[in-house]
């Protein structure tokens, strides 16, 4: 991974997302018209076994609420506002970002010219590099491929002491995107209906089909309401 100063290659996805009255859309942070949209649900918060174990699902069947495409988190604890600091908001985990990398390698063209962006004000923050507006926030963008993503130990390159899962990511040839709002405890993947299938039917992932007009605000849960 290496960090590069071509803001121009990020300038394309930041007109994708611009549309009115997007807010907490899904592709408002991934992308408008591409052919078919996942939401990958981040792996509950515990210390206990492999990430692919720990699923929202679990949370929800034992606390009686229902899994669904807009599910949120904090409502299958009940909660009856969102408080945060209850789940991975805002990073995806880079085991499973390695998970995914062949398929998202397999989805492209260009698996070898990838590019990752870092909010400048997360782990971004930390990089050094001219930074690219792309939609409200700015990032610094590295060069990467699928296949070293697939690989630990990639986030040494570019100076963080552990990987480091970017907040947007896409190949060259815009095949698809990769997007893990800052404010959100899941990552969207748009991309090809082969593809986002391919991800849908894949065990290890904790995934749902939704649609680039989707709400993923707290409000978008509309069947997990609070008994208190």
């Amino acid at each position: 991974m290496q960090i590069t100063d071509d803001v121009e290659r990020a300038s394309w996805l930041g007109r994708r997302m611009y549309r009115q009255g997007g807010w907490a859309r899904v592709g408002s942070i991934a992308g408008y018209d591409f052919e078919a949209y996942a939401r990958i649900l981040h792996p509950r918060p515990t210390g206990n076994g492999a990430w692919e174990h720990r699923r929202w699902a679990d949370v929800a069947a034992t606390a009686g609420k229902v899994m669904h495409p807009l599910v949120q988190w904090e409502r299958l604890l009940d909660h009856d506002e969102p408080q945060g600091g209850t789940s991975d908001v805002g990073r995806l985990d880079p085991q499973v970002l390695a998970a995914l990398a062949p398929l998202l390698g397999d989805a492209t063209t260009t698996p070898d010219d990838a590019l990752a962006a870092y909010w400048v004000g997360g782990s971004g923050q930390d990089l050094i590099g001219h930074s690219a507006t792309i939609d409200r926030y700015d990032y610094v963008l590295a060069r990467t491929t699928t296949t070293e993503l697939a690989e630990p130990g990639w986030g040494v390159d570019i100076g963080f002491r552990t990987d480091e899962s970017p907040q947007l990511l896409w190949p060259e040839d815009h095949a698809w995107v990769l997007a893990t709002e800052i404010d959100w405890d899941s990552t969207i993947v748009a991309g090809s209906q082969a593809f986002v299938h391919a991800i849908l039917t894949d065990g290890r992932f904790e995934a749902f089909p939704v649609d680039e007009d989707s709400d993923l605000s707290w409000d978008g849960d509309t069947i997990n309401r609070s008994t208190t």
